[in-house]
């Protein structure tokens, strides 16, 4: 008969040791990763949305971001054409049915018409869209190169949907229909995403 051996109870406890130092270093870094790749993906299919449906209001009706008056004609721009949840005319925003909050700002409202513009500064741009791509389960701060959070904005120009390119000092809070309530808007965060 042989003589059966097993583990003892301190290799258990430095194999457990072991294995809790390996898991603390690498899931912190796994769960960043995740997040900037859902981040990325979201970001990606709003903008490539935003622009089908820009380019299809043209195409079909000869309305673009020079056309709207105000920021409920800018968030009609875009509902008309994409399948919503839920509808928020007093805040200009709705809810996509993939689960998206849009939200949407004309800067200076007409008549005349103010066009949307050229430029993709939010902080001279007159027509913005603010995208939590978490929706209702997110936070209500700007996304930046650390933190991949929820928010990111989008300007619209004349016949195109753009990246906002803020540096930092622009802050969306101060626009009473935007869902943020505090930062400011790193471009960093956007552009990482789309690169």
């Amino acid at each position: 008969m042989k003589n059966k051996r097993g583990f003892t109870l301190a290799e258990v406890l430095v194999t457990l040791a072991v294995i809790g130092v390996v898991a603390a270093l690498t899931i912190p870094t796994i769960i960043q990763t995740s997040q900037e790749k859902q981040a990325k993906t979201a970001v990606k299919k709003a903008l490539s949305v935003m622009n089908q449906i820009l380019a299809l209001s043209i195409a079909e009706n000869g309305i673009s971001g020079s056309s709207v008056n105000n920021s409920m004609e800018l968030q009609n721009l875009f509902g008309n054409y994409m399948k919503i949840m839920a509808n928020d005319d007093t805040n200009f925003s709705f809810i996509a049915a993939d689960g998206m909050i849009y939200s949407f700002h004309k800067e200076n409202p007409g008549p005349p018409i103010t066009a949307c513009g050229t430029g993709n500064n939010p902080a001279a741009a007159e027509c913005i869209i603010e995208i939590d791509i978490n929706g209702q389960n997110g936070g209500s701060t700007p996304a930046t190169i650390d933190s991949y959070t929820d928010l990111y904005y989008f300007v619209v120009q004349n016949n195109t949907v753009v990246p906002a390119n803020a540096d930092g000092t622009w802050n969306p809070s101060s626009i009473g229909t935007f869902r943020a309530v505090s930062g400011t808007v790193d471009d960093v965060a956007v552009d990482a995403l789309l690169n």
